[in-house]
């Protein structure tokens, strides 16, 4: 019997470690702080996200202009 408190401490201790230690987030997932992001850059704009760091690009700003994806139409002609 002693040997299954044991083994059940034993276990509730390993799961706090790991919970303890925690995971960062990966590029696009919510964060709070750099520090939450496994990239170190967590975005200063609404909403927060990890963004990627080392791609020469200020990505301290989301840009949240939709990709023109369509010209615009033609003008309209007069008869």
């Amino acid at each position: 019997m002693k040997w299954l408190v044991t083994a059940l401490i034993a276990t509730a201790i390993a799961t706090l470690a790991a919970g303890a230690a925690g995971c960062k987030q990966g590029l696009g997932e919510r964060c709070q702080q750099d520090s939450d992001c496994s990239s170190g850059v967590c975005s200063k704009s609404e909403p927060r996200i990890c963004q990627g760091n080392g791609s020469g690009v200020d990505t301290t700003q989301i840009d949240a202009a939709p990709p023109i994806d369509v010209p615009a139409p033609p003008p309209a002609t007069a008869p």
